[in-house]
């Protein structure tokens, strides 16, 4: 049973990684399959890997989200254009 559900857990890991690897837009379309294969490939390394050695998303998001916060911005615009109030 407890081997079952850490196999359930890690093959959730996995398949997240891999999203992360397929959505990130900083990564050529090589380096995606590299990863992919690599994860596929050797699990456990593959994941450690790609967990060490992927960048912080937090200091992007926090400057991006305030980039086009205020009027007057091309993103402040197109997302009031989009708003349904």
């Amino acid at each position: 049973m407890l081997i079952g559900a850490i196999a359930f857990l890690w093959f959730i890991i996995v398949v997240l990684i891999i999203v992360d690897i397929i959505r990130r837009p900083s990564l050529s379309t090589g380096l995606k399959v590299a990863w992919a294969i690599g994860v596929l490939v050797l699990p456990v390394i593959g994941v450690l890997a790609y967990a060490i050695m992927r960048p912080p998303d937090g200091i992007n998001e926090l400057q991006s989200s305030e980039a086009g916060s205020l009027p007057g911005d091309e993103q402040y615009e197109r997302y009031r254009d989009r708003h349904p109030i």
